[in-house]
């Protein structure tokens, strides 16, 4: 029973020494973006890369010692996207439209206050504008009386 056993276990050494040894070390970088743009839509978008570099180191079967290997390196990078949502948000959205609607407000008060300072600025004008016409008609009324045996004046035609 002992040689048996013996004999297996020589012959399991023998055939794996013979074979070539390869060790397979992989080197795995994920890296998880997640991009949410925010106003009134929402595009959430959740990326993972992975970058990869699996290197083989093969060496040959034979029971040599100090022998020399062979490194195989293979590079593998991947791109995923995850997820990719777009959505509405209802409470920004209430709130730009509350903003929009604030600004024309505060605008159409804006325009009629320069409308009402506008009307009172020509009533003060068209009020000084009479009071300067009457102010000149009575100039011309004093100028045009000229005491007796004066003669009177003559008008243009001109204006």
């Amino acid at each position: 029973m002992k040689s048996i056993i013996l004999s297996t276990v020589a012959s399991l050494l023998i055939t794996v020494g013979a074979t070539a040894q390869v060790k397979e070390d992989v080197q795995q970088e994920t890296t998880t973006k997640k991009v949410v743009v925010k106003d009134t839509r929402v595009d959430t978008k959740v990326v993972q890369e992975v970058k990869k570099n699996k290197e083989l180191v093969m060496v040959e079967g034979n029971e040599k010692e100090d022998q020399d290997k062979k490194v195989t390196t293979i590079a593998a990078d991947e791109v995923n996207v995850v997820t990719d949502e777009q959505s509405m948000d209802a409470e920004n959205t209430v709130k730009v439209q509350k903003n929009v609607a604030a600004k024309n407000a505060q605008l159409e008060a804006s325009i009629e206050a320069q409308r009402a300072e506008a009307k009172k600025e020509r009533l003060a004008f068209d009020a000084k504008k009479r009071a300067m016409d009457q102010e000149l008609a009575e100039r011309r009324k004093q100028l045009e009386k000229r005491p007796k045996g004066m003669v009177k004046l003559k008008k243009d035609n001109d204006q």
